[in-house]
């Protein structure tokens, strides 16, 4: 089953250090987890699902499609970058765990690493604010902190840093 994405890789790459030549089929899936793990935590489902649809459906009017484009695609791709930025530079493969390194490029630290991606997630959180002040204003029937399903977060909080365990 095909998923939609509510942003085009195009769109990360046009505003972030993302260049053009960032592997489609390794972004697609950073931008798609972003969107199912960030993006629903701070719609909450019932919202997430009404705006999916109508995405799909091509039928977003007034202030879902308002919502859409002024926070959700700009923490989307804010997020998705910053996510992007953190694993790019390792690898899973039948070889095991990798780091790519090229002969006569210095290798980035894994603080540098972080630091770059934290500037995304701090871009993120930024527009996450600026969503919890427009939802106060503009209430929307769909948006519930109590569901049945991922209730909306006003905390919502988005980090990235490694975590290898003790």
């Amino acid at each position: 089953m095909a998923t939609a994405v509510f942003i085009s890789p195009q769109e990360v790459y046009n505003y972030t250090v993302l260049s053009g030549n960032v592997d489609i089929d390794k972004l697609l899936p950073i931008i798609l987890e972003t969107q199912e793990q960030t993006i629903e935590e701070m719609l909450g489902s019932e919202l997430y699902d009404k705006i999916y649809a109508d995405f799909v459906a091509n039928t977003l009017t007034g202030l879902y499609l308002e919502l859409l484009n002024d926070y959700i695609k700009l923490v989307l791709r804010s997020q998705s970058a910053a996510s992007y930025i953190l694993i790019s530079p390792y690898s899973v493969g039948n070889g095991g765990f990798f780091k790519r390194t090229y002969n006569g490029v210095e290798t980035v630290d894994v603080k540098e690493v972080e630091r770059v991606s934290q500037i995304y997630s701090s871009t993120a959180q930024m527009y996450i604010n600026r969503f919890n002040k427009w939802i106060g204003l503009n209430p929307l029937p769909e948006y519930k902190t109590f569901q049945d399903e991922v209730n909306a977060s006003k905390t919502i909080t988005v980090t990235s840093t490694w975590y290898f365990g003790n």
